[in-house]
């Protein structure tokens, strides 16, 4: 009898067992659509700081529901770690992104499409002083990609567009792979397609980080139309192009045509309506020689005036220390500085500022 009853106890444990866990489970994934919905209506609406918090939960709560090799959870992880990277935390993406990594190559294979979006973030996510790493990630996606070529030409050109700009920041001589990608799209896709804007547009900075400024010119210029053909809106990369033409067109010696643009910027619609004025152009000014001989140090403060088309003008020595060698090597730098104006509901006006030039044999 006993033994009957032992039994039955453990038949009818066992089916409430089985009906907790279902309960448990509806409730789990309830909870799960709800952050992960949640984490959509975020991102329709850009709210940052609602993204990272519901991309978190549904990461945990898919990892319990889902299991943690799941490529569900993978992909909640993907998510989370382009979070993190969003606000900078580096270091809590890498891990979320190599065990992503070993969950899509165990789906779909080694050299899956899936992939180097993957190596990428990752490459990404590293500190600088493991550069060496990123550069192979980078590469990585770039090889997986071109082996994808035949089939997938434009994803091809997307991620060595996408590697190059990364290999740039970190000076690899890989990112002309940026050049590969601005031909195909060049060739593909009309002059104010994104794709061809940002290809240009970084194609001048591959140029220029290799001093051939006439060719980084070239290329920067070649989105001008597309900026000038835009209505009531300011394209996210017209600015940062006026400045790179300025500095490119100072450095080859054409300050009149760098004007220009010191103009145009002037002449645009601002990122915002008050905003104080920007450095876009500056030269250090050079040690005198005599100085220098001497070991002699010294400052030199000076209040300038930056006119409503960003260039510099009455000039003034408020302050020095050290003599007049460093008084003049001060202005004659100052007077080839360039500004984005100051701009006051809307309109760009005049602005006074001051800087102190410090002569340091350190």
């Amino acid at each position: 009898m006993l033994l009957k009853w032992t039994y039955l106890s453990l038949a009818i444990l066992m089916i409430f067992s089985f009906y907790s866990n279902a309960k448990s489970e509806n409730i789990l994934n309830s909870q799960f659509k709800t952050a992960y919905y949640s984490y959509q209506d975020a991102v329709k609406s850009n709210d940052e700081d609602a993204q990272f918090k519901y991309a978190k939960e549904a990461y945990q709560l898919g990892g319990k529901f889902y299991g943690e090799t799941n490529i569900n959870t993978a992909n909640l992880a993907l998510i989370l770690a382009q979070q993190h990277l969003n606000k900078k935390q580096n270091k809590q993406a890498t891990p979320l992104l190599l065990n992503t990594l070993n969950i899509f190559k165990n789906e779909y294979g080694n050299n899956a499409i899936e992939l180097p979006e993957i190596y990428i973030l990752l490459g990404q996510s590293l500190p600088y002083d493991k550069r060496k790493k990123s550069i192979d990630y980078y590469l990585k996606a770039l090889d997986i990609a071109e082996a994808l070529e035949k089939e997938h030409p434009y994803f091809n050109a997307e991620i060595q567009l996408e590697a190059g700009i990364a290999l740039l920041r970190l000076g690899s001589r890989k990112s002309n792979a940026i050049l590969t990608a601005q031909t195909f799209f060049t060739e593909k896709l009309l002059k104010n397609d994104k794709r061809v804007v940002n290809s240009n547009f970084y194609a001048g900075k591959y140029h220029a980080a290799q001093k051939k400024y006439s060719k980084a010119i070239e290329n920067w210029q070649a989105n001008l139309p597309v900026f000038d053909s835009l209505e009531g809106v300011t394209h996210p990369l017209e600015l940062n192009t006026h400045a790179f033409l300025i500095d490119a067109l100072e450095k080859s010696g054409k300050s009149d045509e760098a004007t220009k643009h010191c103009i145009a910027i002037g002449s645009m619609t601002p990122w915002n309506d008050s905003q104080e004025q920007r450095p876009l152009f500056r030269i250090n000014p050079k040690y005198p020689t005599f100085d220098a001989r001497r070991g002699k140090e010294g400052w030199v403060k000076i209040g300038f005036t930056i006119s409503d088309f960003g260039t510099v003008t009455e000039i003034k020595i408020l302050d020095s220390e050290g003599g007049k060698g460093f008084e003049r090597s001060s202005l004659a730098a100052i007077e080839e500085w360039r500004y984005a104006p100051k701009f006051e509901d809307g309109k760009p006006i005049e602005a006074y500022a001051t800087v102190q030039l410090d002569f340091s044999m350190n």
